[in-house]
């Protein structure tokens, strides 16, 4: 592969690390101060995220090299290792949130203390997302990467995760204080179905 290639890659992988880690501070910020099982859970998504993002930006780094001898047929096949490694991150916090949000539903928690702030900042997070989505969608096309478009796919799916929180906390503003737990439950169900679709593929 040519070095332009390379070099495209590896600059939408690392723009796409200090916007994970921008937005997935800030879900969990508000999350926390706000008490939004719901937030914290897409918060946390955003984290596993930010972890792939980082493998991704050094796995493309290494996967483009030439054979030598280990490695008879180059490095590629790393970006498929990588990917497996992404999915086993995905069902551990999938299962994590299932656990809280059961929790959560079962002993009746109190629902979020919401302002317009959680909306904001969901809003601007599926702009953010849905913008990086397109541009490593397009990089993973231009390049073959199997590694970029498995991180596509996470961005894409943060979109409808976002869209869930949204719902779950407009449920909790309007009295049915269960809506945040299910809203947490959905961004679990949507991160398992990301992580079957990744493993399918």
């Amino acid at each position: 592969m040519s070095h332009p290639e390379n070099n495209a890659k590896s600059r939408v992988a690392a723009i796409s690390i200090f916007a994970s880690a921008a937005m997935a501070a800030a879900k969990f910020a508000v999350g926390i101060a706000i008490g939004s099982l719901a937030l914290i859970s897409e918060a946390l998504h955003s984290s596993v995220d930010l972890v792939a993002t980082v493998v991704t930006w050094m796995v493309v780094r290494v996967s483009d090299l030439p054979a030598d001898k280990e490695h008879h047929y180059g490095h590629g096949k790393l970006e498929s290792l990588s990917a497996l490694g992404i999915i086993a991150m995905l069902y551990v916090l999938a299962g994590g949130i299932l656990v809280e949000s059961y929790s959560r539903l079962h002993e009746g928690a109190p629902p979020p203390t919401l302002s317009a702030i959680p909306f904001i900042v969901l809003l601007v997070d599926i702009a953010v997302n849905f913008w990086r989505a397109r541009a490593l969608h397009r990089a993973a096309h231009d390049t073959k990467s199997q590694a970029l478009a498995a991180d596509a796919l996470h961005f894409g799916s943060d979109v409808l995760g976002s869209l869930a929180v949204i719902i779950g906390l407009a449920l909790s503003g309007w009295g049915y204080a269960w809506g945040d737990a299910a809203a947490a439950v959905g961004v679990a169900v949507m991160i398992a179905m990301l992580g079957l679709r990744l493993a399918r593929s």
